[in-house]
């Protein structure tokens, strides 16, 4: 399989109180030279065969149109993509209007992950998103008039003043939208947001793990297939691009903070556009590391990950794939984890139990 293609637009009109990713605010006059960087570092891939694109951020829609026609020119210039490649693309209410979205569709976007995070004006206040509930509905139904059919809501839960009725009336006005995709995520707090800059605490792991429960069982009545952790799907519209992440495939990352993996070589780029650009103006890459992964770290990483998917591993296909197996005492630890009800064997599929859905970082950690 060819590896997949993320592209990282790390710009966007304001950064949501919520987010630590590599994303930044009013750095407008950096857009262009950073395309100028991608174009570089897009070249040395010249010619290369992908399977899926991503474009994340940040918000890659809030780049203008003459911007994302240059975007996706590096993508049709240097990449070689299939007939039925997936190509995603991340996007933000705010400022996107039917022009864009007919940009999208031309530059040969075919799924497109909308940031609702919230049906309540007053949550999405508190999370600082800069559209209202209204706009968020109205883009959904403006990209199904453009055509696309494989659309993805993100959606935010828990909130520290968010009851189990507030949750409930989110998901049902998502699921009333018939959205091919959803991505929910409990709110986290992390270092470098500014809820964690304001000391804002998260509800307790009990309480969220009562709201992760309620979320996924309220999917799966509407329909959804429950895949991975924290994605759900209708059958057939599993996120391709991140199921290559979850199965231990390679890809390829471009642009500020993006990472890649080939072949057992991870490696990754600096974090800030301005650094990124000025790397590029003066060198080839713009690497500020990377690390070779011997069979034995390839195969428990690749188990680790593909815990999340629901699906799990097989792990008699994953020992041929590496020539490794499990340690006598990994192998104990794993049967603890069974015993507690946490992981299910079956044969030679090892999977996370729901229980274990909702500790499935602790676990994953004990077993590093």
């Amino acid at each position: 399989m060819y590896p997949s293609l993320y592209i990282h637009i790390p710009f966007c009109r304001s950064k949501c109180f919520y987010c630590s990713f590599a994303s930044f605010e009013n750095k407008d006059e950096l857009i262009a030279p950073y395309l100028d960087a991608l174009k570089k570092e897009a070249a040395l891939y010249r010619g290369q065969k992908v399977s899926t694109v991503y474009i994340g951020g940040g918000t890659p829609t809030y780049l203008a149109i003459a911007c994302l026609k240059t975007l996706f020119s590096i993508i049709n210039i240097d990449f070689v993509l299939g007939k039925d490649s997936e190509v995603t693309i991340e996007a933000n209410p705010t400022a996107f209007d039917p022009k864009k979205i007919k940009c999208l569709a031309d530059g040969g976007v075919n799924r497109v992950s909308l940031g609702v995070q919230s049906f309540s004006n007053k949550n999405l206040n508190w999370l600082g998103r800069s559209h209202c509930r209204g706009s968020a509905i109205s883009i959904f139904k403006a990209l199904r008039k453009a055509g696309f059919k494989n659309l993805n809501l993100d959606l935010i839960y828990s909130l520290p003043a968010q009851s189990e009725k507030d949750i409930k009336k989110d998901i049902s006005e998502l699921v009333s939208l018939d959205s091919e995709h959803v991505s929910l995520y409990a709110l986290a707090v992390s270092g470098g947001s500014k809820l964690a800059e304001r000391k804002v605490e998260p509800p307790l792991p009990e309480r969220q793990a009562r709201h992760y429960l309620l979320v996924t069982e309220l999917l799966k009545k509407a329909g959804f297939l429950h895949y991975e952790v924290s994605n759900f799907a209708k059958q057939g519209f599993e996120c391709r691009h991140n199921v290559n992440y979850w199965r231990g495939g390679d890809y390829i990352g471009l642009g500020a903070a993006a990472h890649s993996h080939l072949g057992g070589r991870r490696f990754w780029n600096v974090t800030g556009p301005e650094t990124y650009i000025a790397a590029l103006k003066t060198k080839e890459s713009a690497k500020a590391g990377e690390e070779k992964l011997g069979e034995e770290g390839r195969f428990m990483e690749t188990f680790l990950i593909g815990l999340r998917l629901t699906e799990g591993v097989d792990i008699r296909e994953l020992g041929s794939r590496f020539n490794v197996k499990f340690t006598p005492e990994k192998e104990e630890q794993l049967n603890g984890f069974v015993r507690e009800g946490l992981l299910i064997r079956d044969q030679n599929r090892i999977r996370a139990s729901m229980s274990g859905m909702v500790v499935l970082d602790e676990i994953c950690s004990r077993l590093i």
